[in-house]
């Protein structure tokens, strides 16, 4: 056990990140380091300073049976972070990128990071679960036996137009297209941030529904619950449906995802062998 070191987590982003997050902290945990959570992200990111990547926090610390960092550990490694000469000895912050488990030997360790890493959401795939069941939507949903022909196509714009990583129509429509090479579907559902581009797009014109984005907590348990009770998933490159298609994945299941997950970002290890790379 490595109860001399501190370890605080930062909790930050949206639904998807979140997961990632809460993984990762508990790779950490079960190795023997104390864990902390630190969610003020969402304390000092309002609505108007976030602006259009606006997020919640969806499940509180307890969920994952963590504990959030008190007032007074916040202000010490606040104090660190600004004064890194001083505590350089034994204070240490990593980022995704410049991680090494080799830092964890410091007697206070802050991650600020998104985690994004198949592999630790299959190492912690019982963890997750057992820990969002918690919620009785997410855990009627994930104990619902989906109809063998029920397609989640997730479409997401918003920021990402901003970031230049939108997908553009023709990615929906290769995956439609191959997609019925493998299964035959009268139709589906959309999940979306941008409902009015949707409806303009003929390939969605056989949509069963189009489900538009929610915001609090509870509206997003809702629409994640709402993703899990299908059997087949497009992915794309959300993190959100992502996570939705890897707790509700059946032996059967098709899931495709976007090949690449970014265009302007290094790879990610975000598909599992099993799932269909679709070409941007």
């Amino acid at each position: 056990m490595r109860k001399n070191t501190t370890v605080v987590v930062e909790i930050k982003g949206g639904f998807g990140n979140q997961i990632f997050q809460f993984s990762f902290a508990n790779i950490l945990r079960q190795k023997g380091y104390r864990v902390l959570i630190n969610k003020r992200f969402y304390d000092y990111n309002s609505k108007e300073t976030q602006n259009n990547t606006y997020r919640n926090l969806i499940f509180h610390e307890n969920y994952f049976g963590f504990r959030n960092i008190s007032y007074i550990y916040f202000k010490i490694f606040e104090f660190m972070n600004k004064h890194r000469k001083f505590s350089n000895k034994f204070f240490s912050k990593m980022k995704d990128s410049d991680f090494n488990e080799k830092n964890l030997d410091k007697k206070f360790v802050h991650l600020d990071g998104y985690w994004q890493d198949i592999d630790n959401l299959i190492s912690q795939k019982k963890f997750l679960i057992d820990s969002i069941s918690k919620n009785k939507k997410i855990y009627n949903s994930l104990n619902l036996l989906p109809n063998n022909d029920s397609l989640m196509v997730l479409v997401r714009r918003g920021d990402y137009l901003d970031m230049d990583e939108d997908l553009g129509v023709k990615f929906y429509e290769n995956c439609l297209k191959e997609f019925k090479k493998i299964k035959s579907y009268s139709s589906f559902t959309v999940f979306t941030d941008d409902v009015n581009w949707v409806k303009k797009q003929k390939i969605f014109n056989n949509a069963d529904s189009i489900i538009g984005p929610e915001e609090s907590s509870e509206e997003v348990i809702n629409l994640f619950s709402k993703m899990l009770q299908n059997k087949h998933f497009i992915v794309s490159n959300s993190t959100f449906s992502l996570i939705a298609a890897f707790f509700a994945e059946q032996e059967d299941s098709i899931i495709m995802v976007a090949d690449p997950w970014f265009r302007n970002k290094e790879k990610t290890n975000l598909y599992k062998e099993n799932w269909y790379k679709i070409k941007q």
